[in-house]
């Protein structure tokens, strides 16, 4: 049997296609030994490689020894270094330190997109570094331990006139007032923040004071693991980004109370994604009208993706908000305009107990409501040429043509 020496760089790309859809260890694992074969087969999978390093243990010193060789800058320079997209040092914690976090965003600083920071090895002396990644597109701070002082946070950020994305970290931070009217800078570009640790005091008062200061494009908030961010903050909070906000998320926050955010669908009357933790909500959340009737659905709330998940405490189980309590507001088209609907495993929804009005959401969601919208042209309906489907059924629409499997509704029990 006589085997090819030579394969064509197209079918290779080709294989390495397949490899996209592997789980993360796997993939990078394949990768290596498709470098390792030969020098064309390593010209063509290098950059893959590269881009979004899988780093953990022994794997992180061999890549740190390859990207940044010496402590010295011009010592031993590797083109490597510009394949680097996504550096996640999210899986680093005792193998790392300050100083080399410092140098990998120095060698990578051409290149990166996103970075995840490390959980101890970041600290003051890698902002120097970080505010020259003149390309991050996603900082995310979250697992940082140390101490962060905004201010060089600010000045940091000041730098990456492409942010898209910010995490700040849920350890404690320093936030100190120098003068009266402290100016917050923002991305020009930002579209997603997510808050935690010590946000409160000044830092939210002047937050909420500038809402203009937030560019254009910024319609995501996230807000979570904050012990000291009660419901009264939160509420003026989101009121004073309200005309903005199209996405929320709410969730690990032990100073809200049962039932302090059952208005937020009428603070963000542009809401459409709200992940929120039961724990805040209760049966009267969305304050749906008690005369509310599907003959009033073009007045449904614009919401279309809701993530029910718990943050582990328990209220008064008399007003928890229910599956019940869901199905009405979309039964009566209070929530008509949904289509995605996540329920975490950890809510009890699916037990014995109310294992049925789960699955009458599921037929409700997926079923009817879709149906109806799609029958009357509703909503994102309202849009799609209909010339040759308006003669199908919409069980036709919605298997058999590939814009109909795209819109249809999704319902999904999270297990995580």
């Amino acid at each position: 049997m006589t085997y090819a020496n030579y394969l064509p760089d197209e079918l290779l790309l080709e294989i390495l296609n397949h490899f996209t859809a592997w789980e993360t260890v796997e993939r990078q694992t394949a990768l290596a030994r498709f470098s390792a074969v030969n020098r064309q087969w390593y010209d063509v999978a290098i950059q893959l490689l590269y881009e979004s390093p899988y780093l953990f243990g022994s794997a992180y010193e061999l890549f740190v020894r390859t990207i940044s060789p010496s402590v010295l800058a011009r010592i031993k320079p590797t083109s490597l270094s510009s394949l680097v997209i996504r550096l996640d040092l999210s899986h680093i914690v005792h193998q790392g330190n300050k100083s080399t976090t410092a140098r990998l965003l120095g060698r990578t600083k051409a290149s990166l997109q996103e970075f995840i920071a490390p959980q101890a090895s970041f600290a003051i002396n890698c902002w120097a570094s970080l505010s020259k990644c003149s390309r991050l597109r996603v900082l995310d701070l979250s697992l940082v331990s140390e101490c962060i002082d905004f201010q060089s946070l600010n000045q940091a950020l000041r730098q990456l006139t492409d942010l898209r994305e910010l995490c700040l970290p849920r350890c404690s931070s320093r936030y100190e007032k120098s003068a009266p009217s402290t100016n917050l800078r923002w991305p020009p570009k930002l579209g997603h923040l997510s808050l935690s640790g010590s946000v409160s005091g000044s830092f939210l008062w002047d937050m909420r004071r500038q809402p203009n200061n937030f560019p254009p494009t910024f319609s995501s908030l996230g807000i979570s693991h904050s012990p000291g961010l009660d419901h009264q903050g939160i509420q003026s909070l989101l009121c004073s980004l309200g005309a903005t906000l199209t996405v929320v998320q709410l969730h690990d926050l032990p100073a809200v109370k049962q039932g302090r955010l059952n208005g937020v669908l009428d603070w963000l009357p542009s809401l459409v994604s709200l992940t929120v933790a039961l724990d805040y909500i209760d049966m009267r959340f969305g304050h749906m009208p008690t005369d509310f009737q599907p003959a009033r659905w073009r007045e449904a709330k614009p919401l279309r993706t809701l993530t029910l998940v718990t943050s582990g405490r328990t209220g008064d189980p008399s007003r928890s908000f229910t599956a019940t309590d869901l199905y009405a507001m979309i039964d009566e088209r209070f929530l008509g305009r949904l289509r995605y609907l996540n329920i975490a495993q950890s809510t009890d929804w699916a037990n014995e107990n109310e294992g049925d009005e789960l699955g009458a959401l599921e037929s409700l969601l997926v079923e009817e409501l879709d149906k109806e919208n799609w029958l009357e042209r509703r909503w994102h309906y309202e849009e799609v040429p209909f010339t040759e489907m308006s003669r199908m059924s919409y069980e036709q629409w919605i298997s058999e043509t590939a814009t109909g499997r795209k819109m249809r509704p999704r319902f999904k029990v999270l297990k995580r």
